[in-house]
């Protein structure tokens, strides 16, 4: 199989390396766009680097060494990429703040992290301020306007600017980049380190996978803060020379008419995404008069026969899409269901799904567009290896990656690290198969973690933790469960209650009492994590759950009527 590279590699260099390499090759090409009161802020490659460079001089100025953990948190944006680089400018190490954690788990993580300052968009300034409390960082910057004790944008660049006392840092391939955490405040949180090898071996593998030059364009949406976006809709594009474009809001229609006003080539996205936009097409053939309805089903069908014909038949349906120009679609972070790349590819839009983990930085495998087989997550991409581990008589196993984009390992957690990465391999605990072309297959997942649709890792132990803090909850174990009309997973929790405590605190129980007691510290305790660790739906259990010999709860699924917070 001689599907990757399909360019001979660029080689591995640091990201500060890279950020001047581009700017000596691409000057004054456009490296970042964002519309802005109607008109587009842009940021050529020659720009960027001035603005990296003041912001590491800024940093500098506070105190920052080589070393020296910084925190970005804020939505898609030219000055969260310049800060980002500005940290990696100075040797120091970016700590990607998640913007939907809570002020407890924010506190958790910048605590743990031992980061010494914060760079915030101005809309989570105030939960910044409030989950930094006492911590003594040494500065907190806005990416908009100053305030008491936050300086502002215009500011921090011009204090950059003036600083006279300079002195440049590099920093070595093998130095800490990227410290980036898994989950929330318990016991589960992980902070995986990532070093300039790591991230940057990942992009010279993505050079030699899928071709982008300068002349694409790239809209950026999933949150910089994930691995895949920082990685592959990030570092990626800037390597190459391509145009980021960031959309000004994360409405359909922010997002097409971005598309259209900048002939966008590329997207990564999740699959709750690309699913959003297949049933909103169906919706509108749905509500289409009859012959357009018959026309359009009819062309569905001849697409069967050839791929090809999508392109000439649908270009119409591309066009309103704001993917008339668009070479990739590309998707990551959860299973992508087959009707939907199947209905992508009869339309001509071009999909991919691809594998990874934050350990792995994050990009394993991906469908080579020669020839993709999309109910599959791919092949490995050059200098990444794969193989299954104790498989079974169906060839399933848990699937194990080696290569230099494995994390130098769990942040302050030896033990962790110790149980993932064994002699080079790093265990997934995704368990797999491989066809005879080499194309693997996702099957299931040997570990606890929930992953929703849109691609988030809920641990089920961290809501366990929080839902115990209930005087009413005296048990709680909480699994992943398919919902049966969406057909996503979702977050459920199996409640045993301490029926003593309802009884003394309230008259007249009956189970609809037992229900709305429950229901309501549900929505409590769960409103301390964010959205997407929240429990959808909750059923009750009568006895105390079944245990193993060391007292941990037997997690087998109930198949009781869940009832809905």
């Amino acid at each position: 199989m001689d599907y990757f590279p399909v360019r001979e590699p660029i080689g591995v260099f640091t990201i500060k390396e890279m950020v001047e390499r581009s700017a000596r090759l691409y000057g004054d090409r456009t490296a970042l766009k964002i519309k802005r009161n109607n008109n587009y802020v842009v940021y050529t490659y020659r720009e960027l680097l001035e603005n990296v460079k003041k912001v590491a001089k800024a940093l500098q100025s506070y105190g920052v060494k080589k070393g020296t953990k910084i925190a970005i948190i804020g939505e898609n944006r030219p000055e969260w990429a310049i800060s980002y680089l500005g940290v990696q400018y100075t040797a120091g190490i970016c700590v990607p703040l998640d913007p939907h954690l809570k002020e407890g788990e924010l506190k958790h993580i910048i605590s743990d992290s031992g980061a010494r300052g914060v760079i915030s968009s101005g809309k989570y300034i105030d939960i910044i301020l409030e989950a930094t409390a006492g911590l003594g960082l040494k500065f907190i910057v806005s990416m908009d306007q100053g305030r008491e004790g936050v300086i502002g944008w215009d500011e921090f660049l011009t204090k950059g600017e003036k600083f006279k006392k300079y002195k440049e840092i590099s920093p070595e391939l093998d130095d800490l980049a990227v410290l980036i955490y898994t989950s929330g405040t318990t016991g589960s949180s992980k902070g995986v380190m990532l070093s300039h090898r790591n991230i940057m071996s990942n992009v010279n593998s993505l050079y030699q996978t899928i071709v982008i030059t300068e002349e694409d364009s790239v809209i950026s949406i999933l949150p910089l803060h994930h691995t895949f976006e920082a990685t592959a809709g990030f570092l990626v594009p800037l390597t190459n020379g391509a145009t980021i474009v960031y959309s000004p809001g994360l409405k359909s229609r922010d997002i097409i008419d971005t598309m259209k006003e900048n002939n966008i080539t590329m997207m990564l996205g999740v699959p709750l995404l690309f699913e959003k936009i297949v049933e909103g097409l169906i919706r509108k053939v749905e509500s289409a008069g009859f012959l357009k309805k018959i026309f359009f089903k009819s062309s569905m069908g001849l697409t069967k026969l050839s791929k090809g014909l999508g392109k000439h038949l649908f270009k119409s349906v591309r066009e309103a899409l704001g993917m008339k120009h668009i070479k990739y679609v590309i998707s990551g972070g959860a299973g992508l269901p087959e009707w939907v790349s199947d209905f992508m590819e009869r339309l001509g839009i071009p999909i991919l799904q691809g594998y990874g983990l934050t350990e792995a930085s994050p990009v394993v495998t991906v469908n080579p567009p020669q020839n993709p087989k999309n109910a599959s997550i791919g092949i490995p991409i050059p200098d990444v290896e794969v193989k299954i581990d104790n498989p079974n008589e169906e060839g399933v196993g848990e699937l194990l990656v080696r290569g230099p984009n494995v994390m130098m390992g769990y942040y302050k957690k030896p033990d962790e690290t110790k149980k993932v990465l064994k002699n080079g391999w790093l265990y997934t605990g995704d368990l797999a198969k491989i066809d005879k072309d080499g194309y693997i297959y996702i099957k299931g997942r040997k570990k606890s973690v929930i992953v929703t649709h849109a691609g988030k890792n809920v641990y089920p132990e961290e809501v366990e933790s929080k839902l115990s803090e209930s005087p009413y909850i005296k048990e709680v174990l909480v699994v992943g469960r398919v919902n049966p009309d969406t057909k996503r997973e979702e977050v459920y929790a199996i409640i045993h209650p301490d029926y003593e405590r309802i009884e003394e605190d309230f008259k007249e129980v009956d189970e609809n009492k037992i229900i709305e007691i429950l229901k309501k510290e549900v929505k409590e305790y769960c409103s301390q994590l964010a959205d997407y660790k929240r429990v959808k739906k909750f059923e009750i259990r009568e006895e105390e759950f079944p245990k193993t010999t060391t007292k941990k709860i037997k997690r087998y699924l109930f198949q009781k009527k869940p009832v809905e917070v």
